[in-house]
């Protein structure tokens, strides 16, 4: 089963707003929601778009709007590679 880590979400992020204007995510940020980390919602929904693309499945708008923090992306995204397998 495929893994989806920090780093791997921590890449799309660097993609969408750039490595120099990035958010650093790590154990600390886990339940820290973007909003308060720096990322508006035009950047998240460009994280998830790309996240998408990355994973190979797509997520609903309404699931997006829920996932407000990092621990929730990698338990949500957790879920749904299990569920592919």
């Amino acid at each position: 089963m495929r893994v989806f880590t920090t780093a791997d979400f921590q890449k799309n992020v660097d993609a969408c707003v750039g490595v120099d204007d990035a958010v650093v995510f790590d154990a600390s940020s886990l339940e820290v929601e973007f909003i308060d980390l720096g990322l508006d919602s035009l950047a998240v929904y460009e994280v998830f778009t790309r996240l998408e693309e990355d994973l190979g499945f797509p997520i609903p708008d309404e699931d997006i709007d829920n996932l407000k923090t990092l621990g929730a992306v990698l338990k949500y995204v957790e879920g749904r590679l299990a569920e592919a397998q």
